[in-house]
């Protein structure tokens, strides 16, 4: 993404993932389908890359993983990724800029 500095590309990948699952199925969706949605449209160059940025939400408890995966492991398990009521919530209410996500 040329232009933008680091935690601008790392704020609109995180923006994208929130983005993604208010329009997957019961705002959920496996992160596999995420990451290669994410690699079609050229956010990534590989699936792994999402792990910080899973992280980095769940950090906000703005989603959460299905079984017992975490942020690390989501893509091996082919985990199910939903928003918690919280991203609900902060999507609804616009996000907040100073949170380093780009809705």
């Amino acid at each position: 993404m040329g232009g933008l500095s680091n935690s601008e590309v790392n704020a609109s990948i995180r923006g994208y993932i929130l983005r993604s699952l208010v329009k997957g199925y019961n705002f959920s969706l496996s992160a596999k389908t995420l990451a290669n949605k994410m690699q079609a449209n050229g956010l990534i160059s590989g699936t792994s890359n999402i792990s910080r940025q899973l992280y980095y939400l769940y950090g906000y408890n703005l989603i959460q993983f299905s079984g017992k995966s975490d942020a690390f492991s989501a893509l091996e398990d082919d985990a199910v990724i939903r928003l918690t009521v919280e991203g609900i919530r902060f999507i609804e209410s616009g996000g907040n800029s100073e949170m380093g996500i780009d809705l």
